[in-house]
């Protein structure tokens, strides 16, 4: 009898034991997911406050630039920033934070294209301006990518990127076109302006495709630059070779350059294009 009572409440309490194991385990269950999701939250913070901290650096690395030529610091932020627009959700956030550092942002007018852009701190009297696109597509895919890395002609490389102003959506079928019109500088006496087009076709990007026809000639961009003279106001002759597109008729004005022995001289007259059949003619 003793002996059955003995077995009796050992079962008792093996059994209280394992239900009381089976309990610490789902609690730890749930605490091992509130876990995961909060890991999840801290990393997308700590991948916020990295890429800061990369533009901190980035600003910083223009005396390192001045003294050895280092340009890595602008590269690894480039890459890392570009990685992080290409993520879910990406394109419904501001990176209001890197504001502070000048990277500011350019909408398209259908609100389907973002270009982020800075001047680099490696720039000098030209003009280098960082210029990172990026675009929501099908279902709501986004991807990103460096428009400078876009020019596709050896001969492009090294020439002045310029500060976007406007970016205009096209109405053409199936892939998308963009035109991007801005300004720049090649020189502290070479102000300039430009028109690009951006074609997205299936997430692919291309700015060499030619569709500018002046004469029997097709560009791929507009482009129009002139010296600077002495008299001259800088900002006036800058809104003087502005490219101009009017989104109601098509049209896109741009200013008549002459080559003359002393540089490179505004006519004061403009020329247009239309856009029709795919191309500005």
């Amino acid at each position: 009898m003793k002996t059955t009572s003995i077995l009796f409440f050992s079962l008792i309490f093996l059994l209280f034991s394992c239900g009381a194991k089976h309990h610490d385990q789902q609690v730890g269950g749930i605490d091992d997911a509130d876990t995961v999701v909060k890991k999840e939250m801290d990393a997308g913070y700590a991948k916020a406050g990295s890429l800061e901290k990369l533009a901190a650096k980035m600003v910083a690395s223009r005396e390192s630039y001045l003294n050895e030529g280092k340009t890595e610091a602008e590269e690894v932020f480039i890459n890392a920033f570009i990685e992080a627009l290409k993520q879910p959700k990406a394109f419904e956030t501001d990176f209001a934070n890197l504001k502070k550092y000048e990277i500011n942002v350019l909408t398209a007018d259908d609100h389907k294209l973002r270009l982020f852009y800075w001047l680099s701190p490696y720039s000098g009297t030209m003009w280098h301006v960082q210029n990172i696109v990026q675009y929501q597509g099908e279902n709501n895919a986004v991807t990103a990518v460096s428009f400078n890395n876009l020019y596709g002609d050896k001969d492009d490389e090294g020439s002045p990127t310029p500060f976007f102003e406007h970016i205009y959506h096209l109405n053409t079928s199936p892939q998308k076109t963009y035109l991007l019109t801005g300004y720049g500088q090649m020189s502290g006496t070479e102000p300039y302006s430009v028109s690009h087009t951006l074609i997205i076709n299936h997430s692919k990007f291309s700015i060499n495709r030619p569709l500018f026809k002046l004469g029997k000639v097709i560009k791929t961009q507009l482009f129009a630059s002139a010296t600077l003279k002495e008299s001259q106001d800088k900002e006036k002759l800058m809104a003087q070779l502005a490219m101009i597109y009017n989104s109601q008729d098509k049209t896109i004005s741009y200013p008549e350059v002459n080559e003359t022995k002393n540089g490179s001289v505004f006519s004061g007259k403009r020329k247009v294009l239309t856009f029709r059949d795919g191309m500005f003619q």
